[in-house]
């Protein structure tokens, strides 16, 4: 019971971790502090600029690539997703701890999580030293997900599958599959994002959209391969005693495609790109825990 326990708050803490991420993506934080495991040399971050260290400009113009004007929300709003990050390290020890004692089935993907988790805060340096470099802030969320997943086999591999067809359980790895492919030309469009706002200024939000390149038209285009094929699965576990995964997954959908509305047609709201992230996230994280908690007929 100590490990399940642990278990769920340990993949409660990876999900709250992302959408500290999302927040700190989304409002431009990732620079916030410009080294790494300190924020502008210090353990307790400055809250006004009297406190940062005698010509700070000089000191990190070359990280910052000449954006040196400091923003105190910015520099706590990273922080925070720094402390968040230790946290969860820490609790995903502990849930090592506690697995070791259930045996090597779930030893095995606890110790897993824990290294990949290790990784991340590894890429976590590099993505600061980087100036938040194409394709490593995309791995940096991928390997949040394998994190996820090691977590959610840990948690399932002592309890019983419920049997189904074989073509409804490959369904379930069809969708993640497709959530998968749609999360990570999600974080293409972000990338682009980054260069757009840098084009075109924090300020002008209404035109980010709208000078968005291709990977945005296939991204929101892909979504309705999401939704027709979720629909298809939906209909499929009609009569299976997964009801709960079957509805909620629509109603993790129906969000998704509200927030990608939202930031489509209302100028980005604040918020709305974590929760889109979030939505998503948790959506792999159910297909991954049907998948497991399934067997084939």
């Amino acid at each position: 019971m100590a490990f399940r326990r642990s278990a769920i708050l340990s993949i409660v803490s990876i999900y709250l971790l992302i959408l500290a991420g999302g927040i700190v993506r989304s409002t431009g934080s990732g620079m916030g502090c410009p080294d790494w495991p300190k924020c502008f040399g210090r353990f307790i971050p400055p809250t006004k600029a009297e406190e940062l260290p005698l010509h700070y400009e000089v000191i990190y113009k070359e990280k910052l690539h000449g954006e040196v004007e400091f923003n105190a929300t910015k520099t706590w709003i990273e922080y925070i997703n720094r402390l968040l990050g230790a946290l969860t390290g820490l609790i995903i020890l502990i849930t090592t701890i506690l697995g070791y004692k259930e045996g090597k089935k779930v030893f095995l993907p606890t110790l897993m999580a824990l290294i990949l988790v290790l990784v991340n805060a590894v890429l976590g340096k590099y993505v600061v030293d980087s100036f938040l470099l194409p394709g490593v802030v995309t791995a940096h969320m991928l390997l949040s997900i394998g994190v996820i997943y090691f977590l959610v086999r840990a948690l399932n591999n002592q309890s019983s599958a419920e049997v189904i067809l074989l073509e409804n359980r490959q369904w379930i790895a069809i969708n993640l599959l497709i959530v998968l492919v749609q999360i990570v030309l999600g974080t293409q469009v972000r990338e682009n994002m980054d260069h757009v706002i840098r084009e075109v200024g924090e300020q002008a939000k209404d035109q980010w959209i709208v000078n968005l390149d291709l990977a945005y038209i296939i991204h929101r285009t892909f979504s309705w391969v999401l939704l027709v094929s979720h629909l298809l699965l939906w209909k499929k576990l009609a009569t299976y005693p997964l009801q709960t995964y079957r509805n909620g997954m629509l109603v993790l959908i129906g969000i998704s495609f509200t927030t990608g509305i939202l930031m489509a047609y209302f100028a980005l709201p604040l918020g709305s790109q974590a929760i889109h992230l979030l939505i998503s996230l948790v959506l792999v994280g159910w297909h991954i825990s049907s998948w497991i908690q399934t067997k084939n007929a």
